[in-house]
């Protein structure tokens, strides 16, 4: 009975899934060498060729055996793991033509290198393909076979030329050429090669140590090497497919096939060398260089266009952007480029080419209108030593181009409005007689419903009407129509309807009332507050000045204080200050709003006013609080005194013991701010029962601990379990005072500035996302996570919406 248990199969095992009948195994090719050239001929080869290439280098190992010749069949079956074949170690210089390889290996890396003639050693596709440490494993390969010994990825400085007897100098000069063209290509992908993990293999190599190392090598002597190959008339020879001669089980010879190689033309070579030199230039900033090697490739392959190529492989779309990228190409001479010249160019022929592009429209229309707002204010600004009249000209022909875009007078309505006293009737007649032989019958359509409106809607339309009658766009009909349209007279406007400010003659006191509640809010000056003010108490208003605007909000406890005042000019001149000064902070104009409390505060520093003190220190807070506002919009400004700031946010915490202390909303921005400016001491004796504070002195006490063990340790464990519990599903404390968990993290982090407290703060945010989430595909990967605690208790209870809107808006 056990024994028929034990052999039961297991029906929730996955079974293995059968490969498909043309599938290949890598052995096989192993076993018969001809079979290599049927499978690389079929038309959807499976493995393909890349793959095969990935196969053969994952079972070549680079462990050195002894010195003899060992036949295939005695080691096929070694299981070595594939990640080892990723590991490129540095090989011993000193080895003899066996290269210390076993038949097996040996046999593999032609197969390799097979494959790769196969596919003409096309690097955009290798590239495109393989990882990068495969790419050196194949260029490693490619010179150990060419110059028949073991060498070195990357070579080093002394590199010694000699080719053994098993070697070819025509194949060392290709290999040696591949190996230049590999160091300054993968200059280009170092974003990609760094990507790879640190996976240690079973040799101890890293392969992203010894891709740095490859890295780090210096390139000029690559571009050397690369510019006299291209000056030198020496022959130039790249593989044949049968240039590699697979080993055989019943023949020891290991001899490759040299004689059969492809000699190709020097232009060829140049093309694809002066091709990559281009690359690397334009990657490093050096674009003269780049036009120039641009320049050669592109002579060199059109003088070799109908030849078919063994070595070039730049496709025709390819040259051309690269010629485009330089300043070349048969789109150089398109209206766009010529625009964007003549803009680096200051504008010069920019006239002409606008008017050839209401033709054509090419440029698109917002490139324009940008050109037209750089060049109205370069000349506002003396730096463009150009008339005025340049400015009416492109903005004439961007009107004239955007009829066609939206066909009405209204979108042109700031244009008509900004130069309306200049004569621009010339300048749109002659830019419309210029495109019209070009327009189509409803481009022509649009320029007759454009020039009616013109005419119906400007002052001087019968002006207008003169100009174009001959261009052939009316009928009679519309002419007739016109001529009575503007004969009808026009209704004479009243003075009253085009002031710009309302004034009012009524001897309604009512309405004078009005008109001062209506200038006083508007104005953003205190002594025009104190002039209107005057002028309104005098007439004996009915409602008190704070039900004038309800925008005017007075903080506690300011607002009591100013409502136990005696009713007098002094309160409403407050109140309206106040109000005022809190509405402009709420719109961003920070320095009207501490010049409206600044004239308050020196206006209640009266002896005879009882609480002037009080008021005095409270406006004090005010006038901090909306300072540290300023400063946190205009971080990177500087704007403020940074250091005075931080000293006046002492003193406003010290007052937190005062018979009446700051609001705690200034406690608050006083903290953050003092946290901002690394400033973490004074923190840490705030009252910690304050629960809108509990965020800052955390943070606080995390960087104190950090700086104590120099680096981020896992030490903010309060931090992290304050921010945990703030994504409870149900919170642990609910109050009328204290604002939603989430609504106050997202507060506190778009008012943070220090970097590394937003670092902490966002990777905490996203540990707990991945934590919640728990899907290994979605993890957020953040750089200070590993502070974090690696496990969240009753994960059950959390929630991750809450933590998603808390990220996303301050990582916006």
């Amino acid at each position: 009975m056990l024994s028929a248990l034990t052999i039961m199969e297991d029906p929730l095992k996955p079974k293995p899934v059968p490969l498909a009948a043309e599938t290949v195994l890598w052995f096989e090719f192993l076993l018969d060498p001809n079979k290599i050239t049927q499978h690389l001929q079929q038309t959807n080869p499976e493995p393909s060729a890349v793959e095969l290439i990935m196969q053969f280098i994952s079972m070549t190992p680079e462990v050195t055996f002894p010195a003899e010749v060992v036949t295939p069949g005695s080691d096929i079956q070694t299981s070595l793991s594939a990640s080892a074949a990723l590991t490129i170690p540095t090989i011993q210089r000193n080895i003899d033509c066996c290269m210390q390889l076993t038949r097996k290996q040996l046999a593999l890396k032609i197969l390799e290198l097979k494959v790769a003639t196969w596919l003409k050693w096309d690097l955009d596709l290798l590239e495109k393909n393989l990882p990068v440490a495969m790419q050196l494993g194949l260029l490693r390969d490619l010179c150990t076979v060419s110059y028949g010994r073991g060498l070195p990825i990357p070579l080093p400085n002394d590199f010694d030329m000699k080719i053994s007897p098993t070697g070819n100098e025509h194949a060392a000069r290709f290999a040696l050429t591949m190996y230049h063209r590999m160091v300054l290509r993968i200059q280009l992908l170092k974003e990609t090669a760094l990507g790879v993990s640190r996976q240690p293999t079973n040799n101890g190599y890293h392969t992203v140590d010894i891709m740095l190392q490859f890295l780090d090598i210096p390139t000029q002597p690559s571009i050397e090497y690369l510019q006299q190959l291209c000056i030198s008339n020496k022959p130039f020879y790249v593989f044949h497919y049968d240039s590699f001669i697979t080993l055989q089980c019943d023949n020891l010879s290991t001899v490759q096939n040299y004689e059969i190689m492809h000699l190709i033309s020097p232009e060829e070579l140049r093309g694809q060398i002066q091709y990559e030199l281009a690359h690397y230039y334009l990657f490093t900033k050096q674009y003269v260089l780049a036009r120039e090697a641009a320049s050669a490739c592109n002579i060199n392959l059109q003088s070799v266009r109908s030849q078919t190529f063994q070595f070039c492989h730049i496709q025709s779309n390819e040259l051309e952007g690269l010629l485009q990228a330089c300043g070349y190409g048969s789109h150089c001479n398109s209206l766009l480029q010529r625009f964007h010249m003549s803009v680096l160019s200051e504008y010069t022929d920019i006239v002409p080419i606008l008017k050839l592009d209401n033709r054509a429209r090419e440029i698109p229309l917002v490139n324009r209108r940008i050109l037209e707002l750089e060049i109205e204010s370069a000349i506002s600004a003396g730096l463009l030593k150009q008339s005025r009249h340049l400015e009416v000209q492109v903005a004439t022909l961007n009107v004239v181009r955007n009829i066609f875009e939206s066909g009405n007078i209204f979108s042109c309505v700031e244009f008509f409005s900004k130069y309306r006293e200049k004569d621009y009737t010339a300048a749109i007649v002659e830019a419309i007689e210029d495109v019209l032989p070009h327009c189509t019958h409803d481009d022509k359509v649009a320029l007759k419903q454009f020039v009616i409106d013109c005419v119906l809607h400007n002052v001087d339309g019968n002006q207008f009407l003169q100009a174009t009658r001959s261009f052939g766009i009316f009928t009679d009909v519309d002419l007739k129509n016109l001529d009575l349209l503007l004969s009808i007279p026009t209704l004479p406007n009243s003075k009253l309807a085009t002031l710009s400010d309302w004034i009012c003659h009524s001897k309604m006191a009512r309405i004078d009332i009005g008109v001062l509640e209506r200038q006083l809010i508007n104005c953003t000056n205190a002594n025009t507050v104190r002039i209107l003010l005057v002028k309104l108490c005098a007439r004996a208003p009915g409602k008190p000045v704070w039900a004038i605007n309800p925008n005017w909000d007075v903080p506690q406890p300011l607002k009591t204080l100013i409502m136990a005042m005696p009713v007098s000019f002094l309160q409403d001149f407050s109140y309206v200050l106040l109000g005022k000064a809190r509405e402009l902070a709420a719109h961003g104009d920070y320095c009207e709003s501490v010049s409206m409390l600044s004239v308050l505060k020196s206006e209640t520093q009266r002896q005879e006013l009882g609480n002037a003190q009080l008021i005095s220190k409270l406006i004090t807070w005010e006038i901090l609080h909306t300072q540290i506002a300023q400063c946190l919009e205009e971080w990177h400004q500087k704007t403020l005194d940074q250091q005075s700031l931080a000293s006046r946010c002492k003193q406003c915490l010290g007052a937190l013991s005062d018979t009446v202390p700051p609001r705690i909303e200034i406690v608050n921005n006083c903290a953050v701010m003092l946290l901002n400016l690394s400033e973490f001491q004074p923190l840490m004796f705030l009252d910690k029962r304050l629960p809108q504070l509990e965020l800052t002195q955390a943070f606080a006490s995390t960087f104190m601990e950090m700086e104590k063990m120099k680096g981020p340790k896992k030490v903010c464990r309060d931090a992290w379990e304050l921010m945990l519990s703030m994504f409870l599903s149900v919170p642990k404390r609910v109050g009328p005072n204290i604002p939603a968990c989430g609504t106050s993290l997202q507060q506190f982090l778009q008012r943070v500035r220090h970097q590394s407290v937003f670092g902490l703060a966002i990777s905490m945010l996203g540990k707990i996302h991945n934590i919640l989430k728990d899907d290994a595909n979605h993890d957020l990967n953040l750089p200070l996570a590993t502070a974090c605690v690696a496990y969240a208790r009753r994960c059950s209870g959390y929630s991750r919406k809450p933590c998603s809107f808390t990220r996303k808006p301050s990582l916006g």
